[in-house]
């Protein structure tokens, strides 16, 4: 498809697009797609300062949310040396870490500043203000053993996704573990409002082409149910009956080295 083609399509005509290359494997017309952007970026401190204002704590979270936070923790060893966190938000991450206990060395940023200010008061480790698009002083080079961003990358504009990841992984130590967690199933398109100013749609097929093109091996998919009651007995049938579409996705996956 050419690019003046490309350009007049919408964000979720071009999340369709880019889910139809990869589960064509066409990565090379897949790649292309990410020259554009689509819906327009209202991401700023002030943002999420506003949506920060009040402090939210891990048990008060929806059953999903929280089965969600603890798959992640129960993919992080007692023994891991060094955890950023990109984008802290209300720091669910590190209240279940401190609630856990362990040797952790937890760094974490986030581009607002209520977030950071409760994250320095409320818990043990290094924190700073920090935007994910550019250099800062939390990427390092080979430094962390695991990076988490969770519910982060469908805030990042297409043409920045790969700059971003390219960041992660040279801040991973040999093999080191990379985990994401983001929405599926949104149906943004049929919203009037877009309230977490998300700016992509993400598709498995999407997010297994990103994480292979930008050189991450994923080691596990998880996926889970927003059911709003009867929360154990719908996640039990959705294992045998796809009645139900997912809401969000987990993937633990690993620096390839070979690359």
């Amino acid at each position: 498809m050419s690019t003046s083609k490309l350009r007049k399509l919408s964000t979720f005509d071009l999340e369709n697009l880019r889910t139809r290359f990869a589960q064509k494997r066409n990565y090379i017309a897949f790649k292309k797609t990410y020259r554009h952007n689509g819906a327009l970026n209202k991401n700023t401190g002030i943002f999420w300062d506003t949506k920060f204002q009040s402090s939210d704590k891990f048990e008060d979270q929806d059953a999903m949310t929280r089965e969600k936070i603890d798959f992640i923790i129960s993919h992080l060893s007692k023994d891991v040396a060094k955890i950023l966190d990109i984008g802290v938000g209300q720091g669910y991450l590190e209240q279940r870490l401190e609630q856990r206990g362990g040797r952790n060395e937890i760094y974490g940023f986030d581009i607002s500043k209520k977030s950071i200010e409760r994250a320095r008061k409320n818990f043990n480790g290094i924190f700073g203000l920090g935007n994910l698009l550019k250099r800062n002083k939390f990427y390092k080079k080979k430094f962390y053993d695991v990076i988490c961003t969770i519910e982060v990358i469908e805030h990042i504009p297409p043409t920045k996704i790969f700059n971003f990841y390219q960041r992660v992984r040279s801040s991973l130590k040999k093999n080191g573990l990379f985990i994401i967690s983001t929405p599926l199933n949104e149906g943004l398109k049929y919203m009037k409002t877009n309230p977490s100013a998300h700016l992509r749609e993400y598709t498995i097929p999407i997010l297994k082409s990103e994480f292979k093109l930008a050189g991450f091996r994923i080691l596990k998919i998880k996926t889970f149910y927003a059911f709003n009651y009867l929360y154990p007995i719908k996640k039990f049938i959705s294992k045998f009956i796809n009645r139900w579409k997912p809401n969000n996705i987990v993937i633990i996956a690993r620096k390839d080295s070979s690359l």
